[in-house]
């Protein structure tokens, strides 16, 4: 009896070990799939959380760019555009991928969290969705749909896509 309950202990040990690689592996294969500009929508009250405008649809560009090589995280921008006020709003941040959510933390003090999301190909495109919440309060924020229009192969060629550029000769 003494050596099941000495197997089960040490197959039980494995398995959490196996687990925990896993988790890891899998939070490096999605930062390396996020890397890059991706452009789309968000919707819902993404900005009136941060104090902009309430409820609405913004069209958005946001890159992840990884600092350094093999990591789960790096910086990134979050330009977006509302469509009701005809106003643009340009955001910084830092990013990482912990068990499998994504965690971005916004210069302005603005901490959200991307769950129940996925990344998946359509078309020779690969395709964000998910949703946006709250860091602190777990509070459904909005949700978005981003289709990856720079990848980081092409950064060397168009670091910042068509929208980034534009945005940045109204400065």
């Amino acid at each position: 009896m003494k050596k099941i309950y000495a197997y089960t202990k040490m197959i039980m040990a494995m398995m959490a070990v196996m687990l925990a690689f896993t988790s890891c592996d899998e939070d490096a294969a999605l930062a390396y799939d996020l890397e890059g500009v991706w452009q789309g929508s968000i919707v819902g009250e993404y900005y009136s959380y941060r104090g902009y405008a309430t409820d609405d649809e913004y069209d958005t560009e946001i890159m992840f760019e990884q600092n350094g090589s093999w990591m789960n995280g790096g910086s990134g921008y979050e330009i977006d555009y509302n469509h009701h006020t005809r106003r643009y709003t340009k955001a910084y941040f830092t990013w990482s991928v912990k068990r499998g959510r994504i965690h971005m933390h916004y210069d302005d003090g603005t901490h959200v969290v991307i769950r129940d999301f996925e990344t998946y190909w359509l078309h020779n495109r690969m395709r964000f969705r998910g949703y946006f919440d709250d860091a602190a309060t777990g509070r459904p924020l909005a949700s978005f749909n981003l289709i990856k229009v720079v990848s980081p192969d092409d950064y060397y060629e168009t670091y910042y896509s068509r929208q980034a550029k534009d945005f940045n000769e109204e400065e």
